[in-house]
């Protein structure tokens, strides 16, 4: 049983406090557009669903933020979050609409952007894999729209600062999503991917990219308690190592 048949049967709005909680009690609510979710049995929300509903939960409630940071909502940026329901998540019917009410409580949430990312990086900091994987989705938001406003950057780097993640990072991300405005990555980003200088030997380069693979191998996502949704976020970045790691092998034979 997935994580969205057991928000109401688990009573998980009432087990969360905090404005993430508040989010799911205002979602389910409001009525979910009239649909019923079926109920979680006696054994009620187990630990990973619960995990999975907040990450999910969290995540909408922060893109609301996003898209909202120059005081409203565009019919582009409503586009854009369908696209990413649709296409990158590959939401079925239910879990996009649970997903588009939750980013509709959240934009009009008096709760600013810091709230839900603070309390994202309270229950997830210990896990710097997830923050990162988190902070690469929040760059993919914001920059939807071909360009970073600079609202749009004050709450990206209260994210940053929320999940306890390093300068060097968020520069690399930056650096990845807003520099880079074509197909064509260089070949210095492609180093910057797997997080070693161009001056790194080739044993330090093998050495980093065994690294960054395993992080981001299937089956250690999955043993994280990530919404399956969100796997495929995790699966491209991994292509984005395997690419960066042959271009630079290439480059230097």
């Amino acid at each position: 049983m997935g994580w969205i048949s057991g928000i109401i049967g688990g009573g998980l709005g009432a087990m969360i406090a905090g404005p993430i909680g508040a989010i799911i009690g205002a979602t389910i609510g409001a009525g979910m557009g009239g649909q019923t979710l079926p109920q979680s049995g006696p054994g009620g929300i187990n630990q990973t669903q619960q995990r999975q509903a907040i990450f999910f939960t969290a995540a909408f409630s922060m893109f609301g933020k996003l898209a909202k940071a120059d005081g409203r909502v565009s019919a582009n940026e409503i586009a854009a979050i369908e696209k990413i329901s649709r296409e990158a998540l590959g939401l079925d019917r239910r879990t996009r609409e649970y997903a588009i009410n939750v980013f509709n409580q959240a934009k009009d949430s008096p709760e600013p952007f810091s709230s839900f990312a603070n309390q994202f990086g309270n229950l997830f900091a210990h896990d710097q894999q997830l923050c990162s994987l988190m902070m690469s989705i929040l760059f993919q938001v914001a920059m939807a729209d071909g360009e970073l406003h600079p609202q749009e950057e004050v709450m990206l780097l209260e994210a940053k600062t929320a999940f306890r993640l390093p300068e060097s990072l968020y520069q690399s991300l930056r650096s990845r999503f807003v520099g880079q405005q074509s197909s064509s990555i260089s070949l210095a980003k492609h180093y910057e991917n797997l997080g070693v200088p161009s001056s790194a030997t080739t044993a330090e380069i093998k050495k980093a990219y065994r690294q960054k693979a395993a992080e981001y191998h299937p089956d250690k996502i999955e043993g994280k308690g990530l919404p399956p949704e969100f796997i495929k976020f995790a699966n491209d970045r991994l292509a984005e190592i395997n690419e960066s790691y042959e271009k630079v092998m290439n480059s230097r034979k």
